[in-house]
């Protein structure tokens, strides 16, 4: 079973926020590769925030889904 992921920098630590935005870039990815994600699967990981050389703090999020064949393609 393939597994898409997706990393994320966003200047909020808001991890919602960050889940919604990954899970759509992880639906374009599945769709574009013709795959249906499992979003039982789906998990969000916090990275280590960094911060930027005009002192701005940015978080960043990693996730992850296992995907299947699409058959309805």
């Amino acid at each position: 079973m393939p597994v898409l992921s997706a990393t994320a920098a966003l200047p909020f630590n808001q991890p919602g926020r960050a889940a919604a935005g990954l899970r759509a870039q992880l639906r374009l990815l599945a769709i574009d590769r013709g795959l249906r994600p499992d979003w039982s699967t789906f998990t969000v990981t916090a990275l280590d925030p960094t911060v930027d050389a005009r002192g701005r703090a940015w978080f960043a999020w990693s996730a992850a889904v296992d995907c299947r064949a699409d058959m309805t393609a």
